[in-house]
């Protein structure tokens, strides 16, 4: 496929929303990758023939080298990028084990889901603010 071809079917992706003391966690994206400075939910690609909650726990195990535990489906988002459509699957998530190293990201912050809207947050993770918006992490 040529660099200014978009592809047919969106780009499947998983995305962790982990909440911890009222705070959700975000994870800047890596210089020198699409959209890198972006804020955004941690998480990736889901590669053929994987299920999504496979791939979150893989993701999460590569990007920041900690252990979750995948709970219910938050928001399901297709949003079309200049160079194609993505679909992310996000889904609430709990940190069951690990210090969060710096693996594959450049940096991560803890933010309140009000303030999420105060950083660079990647255009395709906006509806799933909106969704976490409308629910309670007290």
């Amino acid at each position: 496929m040529k660099a200014n071809e978009k592809s047919a079917s969106p780009l499947a992706v998983v995305a962790a929303v982990i909440v911890k003391n009222g705070k959700i966690l975000i994870t800047q994206r890596p210089k020198g990758k699409k959209q890198e400075n972006f804020w955004e939910f941690p998480g990736g690609k889901i590669e053929p023939g994987e299920a999504p909650h496979t791939a979150l726990l893989r993701e999460l195990s590569e990007e920041l080298d900690i252990i979750i535990s995948v709970g219910p489906l938050v928001a399901k988002v297709l949003h079309n990028y200049d160079w194609g459509q993505v679909e992310i699957q996000a889904y609430l998530c709990e940190w069951i084990g690990g210090q969060i190293k710096h693996l594959e990201v450049q940096d991560h912050h803890w933010v309140a889901p009000a303030d999420l809207r105060s950083h660079n947050i990647l255009p395709a993770d906006a509806p799933i603010i909106e969704k976490l918006q409308t629910m309670d992490f007290a």
